[in-house]
C-alpha cells in the first residue's frame, strides 16, 4: 500500500546546495532583513495602537518607540545602501521627509500635555518660516492655533503614511514571494 509521500523523491542534503540561489530571503544580507523586520514591527504595533487605543503613558510610550521604529528603519537602510546596493540609501533619503512627518504625526495622536508641547512647537516653528510657514501650518495643523482640526490633521496624515507602508510591504512581499525576485535588487 503506497500513500502520498511514497511517490515523493527523497531528498539529500545536496538538493539544498543551491538553495540560496532559488530565495531571495535566503540571500538577503542580515542587515537587510533586519530592515524588513523593523519596518513590519513599526506598522504592526501602530496598526494595533489604533486598534486597542491604549491611554496615558502607555500610548506616549508607544508612540516614542514608534517613531524610534521610524527612524531607525531609515538608519538601517542608509547602512544597507553603504554595504549592498545603494538604492537603499537613496530610498532613505528620500522617505526621511515622510519618515518625520510619520513621527510627528504619531507623537500628536495621544493629545497629551507632551502631544500639546511638540505641535505648539512644531506649530510656531512653521509660522516663523518667511513667505510658506502660513501655508504650512494651515495645511498642516489646520490653522494658526492647535485645535480639535489638529489632531484630525495628525491622525490623517500619520493613518495615511502607515497604509502607503502597509502597501509597500505587501507589493515588496509579493514580488519577493510570487515573483521570485529580491526586493531591490533584481529589476
Amino acid at each position: 500500500m503506497t500513500g502520498p509521500r511514497d511517490s515523493l523523491p527523497s531528498s539529500t542534503s545536496s538538493d539544498y546546495v543551491g538553495l540560496a540561489d532559488e530565495s531571495p530571503w535566503l540571500s538577503s544580507t542580515p542587515l537587510e532583513l533586519l530592515l524588513a523586520a523593523v519596518v513590519a514591527a513599526t506598522l504592526v504595533v501602530d496598526i494595533a495602537v489604533l486598534a486597542l487605543k491604549p491611554a496615558g503613558d502607555v500610548a506616549t510610550l508607544l508612540r516614542i518607540a514608534l517613531a524610534g521604529g521610524a527612524v531607525g528603519a531609515v538608519v538601517l537602510a542608509l547602512a544597507c545602501g553603504v554595504t549592498t546596493d545603494p538604492r537603499y540609501a537613496v530610498g532613505a533619503v528620500l522617505a526621511t521627509p515622510v519618515v518625520a512627518l510619520y513621527a510627528y504625526t504619531g507623537l500628536l495622536l495621544p493629545w497629551d500635555q507632551l502631544s500639546f508641547h511638540l505641535g505648539q512647537v512644531g506649530l510656531e516653528m512653521l509660522l516663523s518660516i518667511p513667505v510658506v510657514g502660513e501655508w504650512l501650518a494651515n495645511w498642516l495643523f489646520g490653522g494658526w492655533t492647535l485645535s480639535a482640526t489638529s489632531l484630525q490633521r495628525a491622525f490623517q496624515y500619520h493613518y495615511a503614511i502607515v497604509g502607503a507602508g502597509v502597501v509597500g510591504v505587501v507589493v515588496v512581499g509579493w514580488r519577493v514571494v510570487v515573483d521570485g525576485s529580491s526586493a531591490v535588487g533584481d529589476t
